[in-house]
C-alpha cells in the first residue's frame, strides 16, 4: 500500500474535496495510508480525517494536537535480504521513536522527580502553611478571593485564652522570643515582618507556648503553661491529634520547660509525645516510593536531594529540633530514649546545610552535631562491654569532629561566638577529656604524664565553659532553655572531682589558682539569685518567680558539702584520713548529706549526677 503523500489519486481527491460544496466538505475521511495519528494509534482508536485533513475527528472533538505517526512504509522486495537481526533492530529504533513522540503529550516519571528540584518547596507550601510564606505580598494579595492567612485559618486560632498578653505587649513578646531566646534553641524561623496576631492564626499552640516562655509575669506565665498543658493532654494523648502546630508548641514548651510550674516532672512524658508525634506526621520515614531505595544511591545523587526538598524547611528544622531536645532529655533524666537518629535526619541536615540561607540554621546545624558526639559519650554500651570509656583512638576522631565542626569557614562570626555554642562546645570537649579519666595505664601510686594531660584538658574546657557562662548578659541567661542549667551541674561537678582528686601526677593547687570550687559556687549562686530579683522588680502583678530556685538550691546544697571536704583537704591530716577522701570523691559519697526530696523536680535533675 502507498503512503497518502505519493499517490496521484489521493491528492487528486484532496483537491476534489476541497473544491466542493459546504456540504461534502463534512464527509469524514478515513486515515490514508492506514497512518493513525500519535494519539489514536496509542489508545487504538480508527482515526477518521475531517474534510480538511488537517486534524482528526477524535483530536478535534478533545481539542488535542493531531500529528501524524511516522511512516515506516511497506517491506519491499529488496527488504527481503535483510537479516531477521536487522529487522529486529529497526522495530526497536521504532518503538524508540514512538515512546520519544509520546515524551511530547505525557511527561516521564523521571522528569516529575527532576523537576521538584524547582518546584517541591512550592508544592510543599501548598499542602503545608508556613510562617517563611507569609511575606508582607502573601499576606494581603488575594488569590482566588482568599487570602493565605485566610486559608489557613485553624479553629484554634480563634480561641481566647485568660491571662493572653493584648496586641501590643504580644508584639514586644514576639520581637524578645525572636530575637533572644531562638537563638538558644533554633527549632523555628519566624521572618521579622510576620506579626503576633499573623503568627497566632497560622500556629496558634506555638503562639501561646512562645507566649509561656517570654513572658515576665510568673503568674500568667504559670496560668498559660497550664492550659497549654491541658491542651497537649486532650488533643495529644485523648483525641490523637496529630499537626505540626502541636509538634513545634511541644518542642518551646519542653524547651523551656524549667519556666512553668514544677510540682509534677512532664519533660520526660513530653519528649516522648514529641517523639510520637514525629513519627506520626511520617517526619522521619523514608519515602513510600520504595524505588528510590531499591538499590544504593551515589553521593550527591539528584534524585535524593529532590525527594528531601519535598519537605519543608520549617519541617526539617522541627525534626532536627525534636532531636536535640529529646537527646538532652534522655542523657539527663535517662528514663526513655530520644529521637532515633537515621540516614533519613541525616538527609535533612545536609539540605538544610546546603539550601537554607537563614543565619540560625547554622546554629541548629551546629548544635545537632555536636549532640551526636554527646549521644556517643552517653552510650552505656562502653560501660557494659568492660572497657571502661571508649578507646584513646575513637575519643581523639571525636575531638576532631567537634573542632570541624567549629571551624572559621563552617560558621559565621555570630554564631561561633553565640554563648550557647560556645558552652555546647566546651561541654562536649568536657565530656571527651573527662571519660578518660577512668582509663588508667599505670597504677595510681605512680605519676603518669598521660593523667596529666587528661586533667589539664579537663580543667580548661571547665573554665571556658565557666568563664562563658559568666560573661553571658544578663538578659539572656533569663532566655536559656531547660538543659543549659543541667550542664552547668555537670560542669561544676567535674570541677570538684579534679580539685578533690587525690594522684600523684596531678597538682590540686594549681586548680584553685586557675578557678576555685567554692567561690565558683557563690557567684552561680549570686547569678540566679540576681536573676530572681530582677523579674521579681519587672513584675507589675506580683508574685515569686520560682524558675530560678532550682538553682539556688542545688548549688547551695553542693557548696555546703563541698566546703568541709574542701576544708579538710587544705588541714594536714593523717594518711587514712587522706585514703578516706579519695574513695569518697572517686565514688558518690560526699552526695549522702544532699536531700532533694521537698522537690521532684530537683530530685529528677540531680539523679543523673550521682550515679
Amino acid at each position: 500500500m502507498l503512503s497518502r503523500d505519493s499517490q496521484p489519486a489521493s491528492r487528486n481527491m484532496e483537491a476534489e474535496i476541497s473544491s466542493n460544496d459546504s456540504g461534502l466538505q463534512s464527509t469524514p475521511i478515513p486515515a490514508l495510508g492506514g497512518r493513525a495519528c500519535t494519539n489514536c494509534a496509542r489508545v487504538k482508536c480508527k482515526c477518521i480525517y475531517r474534510a480538511d485533513g488537517a486534524t482528526c475527528e477524535r483530536c478535534y472533538r478533545l481539542k488535542k494536537e493531531c500529528t501524524p505517526s511516522t511512516s515506516v512504509g511497506r517491506r519491499t522486495a529488496k527488504r527481503r535480504g535483510i537479516s531477521r537481526t536487522a529487522r529486529l533492530e529497526e522495530k526497536l529504533d521504532e518503538l524508540v521513536s514512538a515512546l520519544k513522540t509520546q515524551r511530547g503529550t505525557k511527561k516521564d516519571p523521571e522528569d516529575d522527580y527532576e523537576d521538584l528540584g524547582e518546584q517541591g518547596e512550592l508544592d510543599s507550601d501548598t499542602d503545608t502553611p508556613s510562617v517563611a510564606a507569609l511575606t508582607p505580598a502573601t499576606a494581603t494579595n488575594s488569590l482566588g478571593g482568599t487570602t493565605l492567612l485566610s486559608a489557613s485559618k485553624t479553629p484554634d486560632s480563634n480561641i481566647s485564652y485568660s491571662d493572653e498578653p493584648p496586641p501590643p505587649e504580644a508584639e514586644e513578646l514576639l520581637k524578645k522570643f525572636r530575637e533572644e531566646t531562638i537563638g538558644f534553641f533554633p527549632f523555628v524561623y519566624i521572618p521579622p515582618h510576620v506579626t503576633s496576631q499573623q503568627l497566632r492564626e497560622l500556629y496558634p499552640f506555638l503562639w501561646l507556648n512562645i507566649v509561656c516562655v517570654a513572658l515576665g509575669s510568673p503568674r500568667r506565665r504559670t496560668a498559660l503553661g497550664d492550659q497549654a498543658r491541658n491542651i497537649v493532654i486532650q488533643k495529644i494523648v485523648i483525641d490523637r491529634e496529630k499537626s505540626l502546630d502541636l509538634l513545634l508548641g511541644l518542642l518551646a514548651l519542653v524547651g523551656w520547660a524549667h519556666l512553668q510550674r514544677r510540682d509534677r516532672p512532664f519533660w520526660t512524658l513530653f519528649s516522648q509525645l514529641i517523639v510520637t508525634l514525629v513519627c506520626d506526621l511520617g517526619l522521619h520515614q523514608p519515602p513510600s516510593n520504595g524505588t528510590l531505595f531499591c538499590a544504593p544511591s551515589k553521593d550527591g545523587d539528584p534524585r535524593m536531594t529532590n525527594y528531601y526538598r519535598r519537605r519543608t524547611h520549617e519541617e526539617q528544622r522541627a525534626v532536627l529540633g525534636a532531636f536535640v531536645v529529646t537527646s538532652m532529655v534522655s542523657n539527663i533524666f535517662k528514663h526513655a530514649p530520644g529521637l532515633r537518629w537515621s540516614s533519613h535526619l541525616d538527609g535533612y541536615l545536609s539540605n538544610l546545610a546546603q539550601d537554607s540561607t537563614v543565619t540560625q540554621d547554622e546554629t541548629l546545624i551546629a548544635q545537632v552535631r555536636m549532640q551526636l558526639i554527646i549521644n556517643q559519650m552517653y552510650d552505656d554500651s562502653w560501660q557494659t562491654s568492660g572497657g571502661g570509656g571508649p578507646p584513646a583512638l575513637y575519643l581523639s576522631a571525636l575531638r576532631s569532629q567537634l573542632h570541624e565542626i567549629t571551624r572559621q569557614e563552617k560558621l559565621g562570626t555570630a554564631v561561633r561566638n553565640h554563648p550557647m555554642i560556645l558552652e555546647l562546645y566546651h561541654f562536649t570537649e568536657l565530656l571527651i577529656n573527662e571519660s578518660a579519666i577512668s582509663k588508667s595505664t599505670t597504677p595510681w601510686n605512680e605519676p603518669d604524664l598521660r593523667r596529666f594531660e587528661v586533667y589539664q584538658n579537663c580543667l580548661v574546657s571547665i573554665k571556658a565553659f565557666i568563664d562563658t557562662f559568666f560573661a553571658t548578659p544578663i538578659t539572656l541567661l533569663g532566655s536559656m532553655p531547660l538543659t543549659s542549667f543541667p550542664q552547668l551541674v555537670r560542669v561544676v561537678r567535674c570541677l570538684h572531682k579534679i580539685s578533690t582528686i587525690q594522684d600523684p601526677a596531678w597538682d590540686r593547687a594549681a586548680v584553685r589558682r586557675t578557678i576555685d570550687l567554692i567561690p565558683t559556687c557563690d557567684k552561680i549562686i549570686g547569678t540566679f539569685e540576681y536573676l530572681k530579683a530582677a523579674s521579681a522588680l519587672v513584675t507589675p502583678d506580683g508574685g515569686e518567680d520560682e524558675s530560678h530556685n532550682w538553682g539556688i538550691g542545688v548549688f547551695r546544697k553542693m557548696r555546703a558539702a563541698w566546703q568541709n571536704e574542701m576544708a579538710n583537704l587544705d588541714a594536714v591530716n593523717s594518711a587514712s584520713r587522706e585514703t578516706s577522701m579519695v574513695d569518697a570523691t572517686q565514688g558518690s559519697g560526699f552526695a549522702a548529706a544532699m536531700d532533694f526530696s521537698g522537690d521532684p523536680w530537683l530530685t529528677d535533675v540531680m539523679n543523673e549526677f550521682w550515679e
